[in-house]
């Protein structure tokens, strides 16, 4: 019966609308008309109207000087507006601020939604240096520390549903999965970034209610050689005590 429904009752333009979103969604570049047209398999007649009305709303934005298309931060944006996700992220802001002074390093929340895992929250180190990621960035959970701390605090149904999702090859998954036994005994994971020389990830877990990840808490850290930093720039040991503290804190303000 509820199939049937969804075959029977058709909103043509919603869903012209929500597939020009998922196509820029996935696109590293803008993308101008005929471009959109073309992946989507439909005219430019087809979406043109459509397109006005997303830019309209400010869903997408129009570059003027390149006539493409590219998505805004509208829906993330109404996506952390959910309770638990803006809690979290009203709680965590100033502690990840003053762990990023702490440290010298910057750090960064993920969040797992829909088949990815965001960024949807940063502080930048305050050193004059540093490597962070930018609000909206897609993490690869099969290529990152966060993924590993994701997939470790998952409840077994969410962890299949999550590797069900995503583009990855067996090796990977399996490579990924190996390190589970040790993160979940120590409560955190660390190791070497895969994509960037020098960086250290430390990712740790956001428990919630049920004892699973709710989000997960990572510092990139570099490794700083410089003379001129200050002595409080502690080795990675240090960094990851205190962002144990940071995770342990939100634990006990998520739970009350």
């Amino acid at each position: 019966m509820i199939n049937t429904k969804k075959t029977e009752y058709r909103a043509p333009a919603l869903e012209k609308g929500l597939e020009i979103l998922e196509l820029l969604s996935f696109e590293d570049e803008p993308l101008n008309k005929k471009q959109i047209a073309e992946k989507l398999d439909r005219s430019i007649n087809e979406i043109f109207r459509m397109l006005s009305v997303l830019v309209d709303k400010q869903y997408i934005e129009l570059d003027n000087d390149s006539s493409t298309y590219s998505l805004t931060l509208k829906m993330f944006a109404l996506s952390n507006q959910h309770p638990p996700v803006g809690q979290l992220l009203k709680r965590s802001q100033p502690l990840m601020e003053e762990l990023s002074v702490k440290l010298a390093q910057s750090c960064h929340l993920s969040c797992y939604k829909n088949g990815e895992l965001i960024v949807i929250g940063r502080a930048e180190s305050n050193y004059k240096m540093g490597f962070g990621l930018r609000l909206g960035a897609s993490l690869d959970i099969c290529a990152s520390g966060s993924g590993v701390v994701l997939l470790s605090f998952s409840l077994e149904k969410k962890r299949e549903e999550i590797l069900s999702k995503i583009d990855a090859s067996e090796e990977a998954i399996k490579n990924t999965l190996s390190h589970m036994e040790v993160t979940i005994s120590k409560g955190y994971f660390v190791g070497e970034s895969p994509q960037i020389s020098g960086v250290t990830n430390i990712s740790v877990p956001i428990l919630g209610v049920q004892g699973d990840a709710m989000a997960v808490l990572t510092i990139p850290y570099m490794t700083l050689n410089s003379a001129t930093t200050h002595h409080h720039i502690e080795d990675i040991e240090h960094a990851k005590i205190e962002i144990l503290k940071v995770a342990q804190k939100l634990k006990q303000n998520l739970d009350k």
